[in-house]
């Protein structure tokens, strides 16, 4: 199928119409100026470039409520979304429901000042720590829930799922300065391959931050620091003929390989390459830019047959166990990982329970560990433990050109960073004292930026395996796991790679990780390990935070069988959405969670009958259990499969949460036995499911299906089969 660019939207320094783009990249204008003055006795460079002071938020978010829920990425990604679909010439009348969005974006560390009120009124008596009775005291008075909201990477999707109405499939693609270009590829093929035939695709990124020029800084970058946002719709050439729409561009003319790099108004994160490619594609010469281009020829889509992906090496690192057999038998004998928090001291803190690690069982080797040393990131190596096991469990599996796809989730702030970087440079009164923060010596070995680079784990992983191969990261909150699998399935399956070593991993069991959760009211506050977390109960009130890596080595089954590897299971197909509904609801009628496992079935060409066994997100909330339990019935009908949720014995790993959840799948493969609903006592009534007695249940599973729904209105789902009818081989 051929895939066309139809409309292109662009926000950057040099403004928001094509011919003031065009001339100005073309011009080399550098557009940037000092940062603000009060912020200059600490960092003056690197200079900052905005988008010109006339860029009206209003214009495209009209409610005030949403643009205080907005970090300016989002605002910037949702303009340039709107500019591009009125470039199509797609909002008169246009459906856009059925429409992709895949986004590139960049991290979002927050507001310096979002945080300074909780921790000066935390401090203990000498200012050199956080205090963490006094943070639940005091400080946690002085945050605003809605806060931590901003910081999420996937908010740009959300917010302009929201505002278009897009609820196709689609991805969220975090870290460095070629995610606006995958998201593009990843849309082309979302086209190619017939998930949708229209799609929104592009990047947007505001690392100007005080922080993120602080980051800039100790990595010796001090080049311009640039807000913008690109967005282009693409479209199948079929569709665009048939609405007669203009043709902009081919695919092949940004995604043919040359030289990249930033923009001349400065390095914009995640957009940089994306906008200097298509500015550049959209110019017929440098001295005579002009946005009026002759039809170009679509690009040539090559398609090869679907192969079979096997499952074939699984690494696990989990509060149930650190191997597949030993993970699968404590999950389906019931057993709860649920217990008191012993990564930080908990006395006084809100909640008293997570799921946790053992502290051993991330043990890395030694070149590794010395790469990881000193910074606060269990996450990195919860990560960096399972791909070595899943690489371990399959022998041999791996070449150098192998994929890797993985899905995380926010660093966020930790205390060891903020007794660094924060907590010596506030005054009596709690403010910032940037002449002090620029008067003190650099840390010789600081959190920031090593510890906020989602990529850093997986680059330290490859360069230890001696992968050459793409990398890709997913940040789409608690679905990127399920996303990060699903993506690289497709990978495999169309032949760009032979193998591809996919998951996830996340572990927000810290103060200020789980801080957001309570604040928002997800999080149990039940100190009984018994009835903390009870998917499904009449009495659920939220879910105990977990931590988990899962990592899976995906291949052609033929490939697997050839070399006699064990294949845990087929990944026979995947679908994902968008809620487009509100970022702190999940739609009410279960509106994406529907579509995402329609998708799924329908990727996986099944009908919803042969499904046997349904793993659910589940998170023990009040509104996640019931909504889903309703989309379930509309998908599955009257004979809907047996329903457990396995968050209620390992808790919500929040990103990775689908890498892990898959893996119960395989263990009711496995064994024949579904998993349990444990600390289920009492069915809330309008739940009208088969749940899974609390012993859990003896059958036949030959396809199973695992949801994962993202914050923010993200979804994921997973459809995996036994390699054959006489089980996993």
């Amino acid at each position: 199928m051929s895939v066309v660019v139809t409309g292109v939207g662009l926000v950057t320094p040099y403004g928001l119409d094509l011919v003031s783009n065009v001339r100005g990249f073309f011009a080399r204008d550098t557009p940037a100026t000092p940062p603000p003055e009060g912020e200059r006795p600490a960092l003056l460079h690197p200079f900052v470039a905005r988008v010109p002071p006339d860029f009206d938020p209003a214009r495209w978010v009209r409610r005030r409520k949403e643009l205080k829920l907005m970090a300016r990425a989002n605002v910037l990604a949702v303009a340039a979304a709107s500019l591009a679909v009125t470039d199509a010439g797609l909002e008169a009348g246009e459906p856009l429901e059925a429409a992709g969005l895949f986004l590139g974006v960049g991290q979002e560390p927050g507001d310096l000042d979002d945080v300074l009120p909780a921790v000066a009124a935390s401090r203990t008596a000498d200012g050199a720590h956080v205090d963490l009775r006094r943070l639940s005291e005091d400080g946690l008075r002085q945050m605003n829930p809605l806060s931590s909201i901003k910081t999420l990477p996937n908010m740009s999707h959300a917010h302009v799922a929201i505002a278009l109405g897009l609820r196709g499939p689609g991805m969220t693609l975090c870290a460095g300065p070629a995610s606006g270009l995958a998201a593009f590829d990843a849309a082309v093929r979302a086209i190619e391959d017939g998930r949708t035939d229209v799609a929104l695709a592009g990047a947007a990124d505001a690392p100007i931050a005080f922080s993120d020029r602080v980051s800039a800084a100790r990595r010796a970058e001090y080049g311009p620091r640039a807000e913008a946002a690109v967005v282009l719709v693409v479209e199948s050439a079929a569709r665009a003929s048939a609405r007669g729409a203009r043709v902009l561009l081919s695919p092949d003319a940004l995604l043919a390989d040359g030289e990249d790099g930033a923009p001349p108004f400065g390095d914009a994160g995640a957009a940089s390459w994306l906008v200097s490619r298509v500015l550049t594609a959209l110019a017929r010469t440098p001295d005579r830019p002009t946005p009026e281009m002759a039809p170009r020829a679509p690009a040539v889509i090559r398609s090869t047959p679907r192969r079979a992906v096997a499952l074939t090496g699984v690494g696990l690192r989990t509060p149930l166990g650190q191997h597949f057999d030993a993970f699968a038998q404590a999950l389906l004998a019931g057993t709860s990982a649920v217990g008191p928090i012993g990564a930080f001291p908990r006395e006084g803190f809100p909640v008293s329970l997570a799921c946790e690690v053992p502290r051993n069982a991330a043990a890395l080797p030694e070149a590794l560990a010395q790469k990881m040393r000193g910074l606060d990131d269990r996450k990195g190596e919860l990560a960096l433990a399972a791909a070595l096991a899943a690489v371990s469990d399959a022998t041999g599996a791996l070449s150098p050109d192998a994929a890797i796809v993985y899905g995380t989730g926010l660093s966020s702030v930790s205390l060891a960073e903020l007794e660094e970087d924060c907590l010596p440079f506030l005054n009596e009164a709690g403010a910032y004292d940037y002449a002090r923060f620029g008067a003190a010596p650099p840390p010789a070995n600081p959190q920031a930026p090593r510890r906020h680079a989602v990529e850093r784990p997986m680059e330290l992983l490859a360069a230890h395996l001696g992968l050459r191969g793409r990398r890709l990261h997913h940040f789409s909150a608690c679905a990127a796991g399920a996303a990060a699998i699903g993506h690289a399935a497709d990978l495999v399956r169309r032949g760009e790679v032979d193998v591809a070593l996919a998951g996830a991993a996340d572990s927000m069991v810290h103060p200020f990780g789980l801080l957001p959760f309570i604040l928002l009211g997800a999080t149990s506050p039940i100190p009984d390990p018994l009835t903390a977390a009870r998917p499904f109960d009449q009495h659920r009130d939220g879910f105990v935070m977990g931590e988990a890596g899962a990592f899976y080595v995906l291949e052609p089954l033929e490939r697997a069988r050839a070399a006699g590897r064990r294949v845990y299971g087929i990944l026979l197909g995947h679908g994902t959405s968008s809620d487009a509904f509100n970022v702190t609801a999940p739609h009410p009628e279960g509106r994406g969670a529907e579509l995402a496992m329609r998708r799924a079935l329908a990727d996986a060409d099944l009908r919803p009958e042969a499904v046997d066994y349904i793993n659910a997100h589940g998170t023990g909330t009040a509104l996640n259990d019931v909504i889903e339990a309703a989309a379930i019935r509309r998908v599955f009908g009257t004979h809907a499969p047996p329903v457990s949720s396995s968050k209620g014995q390992f808790g919500h790993t929040i990103a990775a949460a689908g890498a892990v959840e898959l893996a119960a799948c395989l263990a009711a493969l496995a064994f024949d036995r579904l998993p349990p609903n444990p600390t289920l006592a009492q069915v809330d009534a309008r739940i009208d499911l088969d749940l899974v007695e609390r012993g859990g249940r003896a059958g036949r599973v030959a396809v199973a299906l695992s949801n994962s729904f993202g914050f923010g209105g993200q979804n994921a789902t997973l459809i995996v089969g036994r390699a054959d009818d006489a089980g996993a081989a």
